[in-house]
């Protein structure tokens, strides 16, 4: 049996753990190690010594690092929540087990991270979609996305039909992570030297449209560059 008693050890486990589990673009073929059980257990488990050494340590402070682990209803640590429905609608899987199996997979897919019995339920709605079908149109059309600027974009070749990934915000929306799932098409041109490192972009024209594809056509532009971004996808998923 292995055992670690240094808190930096398993802090980097548990750093390394996390990565796993949430990566940025979750691929099909891995969405058992966000839900397997086994290492959902091992997750726990080390951020429970890791609150029992820091309580040890100093006097209060596990509860913290407890109050830290709160997933949130704000979509969590570092988009663990987002990420975590994506793995699980790419779990074909899932639809077929009954609402009680369906929860015990979500606290899987959430570890070490804690939830209330409500998240977890909300958590099985948006993997259903029923918290509402989402729109590229209806996004742009309720929220005032005029002006945003453009804080990453990016683009997964390796997941049949492609995934994309463009974060924006507003002085209103501090942020908007937009979500495009099996992607036809994603096109980048630009014009000028300086990238989004430089001087962030600020979007000044779209047209969008939602029918049998979600369509994005966005151009954004700083003092030294322009970019034009088009994606078209099967679905798109979207976190104010």
């Amino acid at each position: 049996m292995v055992k670690i008693d240094d808190f930096y050890k398993l802090s980097a486990l548990h750093k390394a753990i996390l990565a796993a589990k949430f990566a940025t673009f979750p691929d099909p073929q891995y969405a058992a190690i966000t839900e397997d059980p086994i290492l959902a257990g091992i997750s726990n488990e080390i951020y429970d010594e890791m609150c029992r050494l820091q309580e040890k340590q100093m006097k209060g402070a596990g509860k913290d690092w407890q109050d830290w682990r709160r997933v949130k209803t704000s979509r969590g640590y570092n988009g663990s929540w987002r990420i975590a429905v994506m793995a699980a609608r790419n779990d074909r899987m899932f639809m077929e087990q009954s609402r009680e199996d369906k929860i015990k997979i979500a606290k899987c897919c959430l570890s070490p991270f804690t939830c209330t019995e409500t998240e977890l339920n909300e958590f099985v709605d948006e993997v259903e979609r029923k918290n509402g079908a989402q729109s590229i149109e209806t996004l742009f059309k309720e929220n005032d996305l005029d002006g945003a600027q453009l804080y990453d974009l990016s683009h997964n070749y390796l997941v049949t039909g492609g995934e994309a990934r463009l974060v924006i915000g507003s002085k209103r929306i501090p942020a908007c992570d937009v979500f495009f799932s099996g992607v036809q098409t994603f096109r980048v041109s630009k014009e000028g030297s300086a990238g989004i490192e430089d001087s962030i972009p600020a979007l000044k024209k779209y047209t969008v449209s939602s029918g049998s594809l979600q369509k994005f056509d966005g151009s954004f532009a700083n003092e030294k560059c322009k970019l034009r971004v088009v994606i078209e996808a099967e679905q798109v998923d979207y976190w104010l």
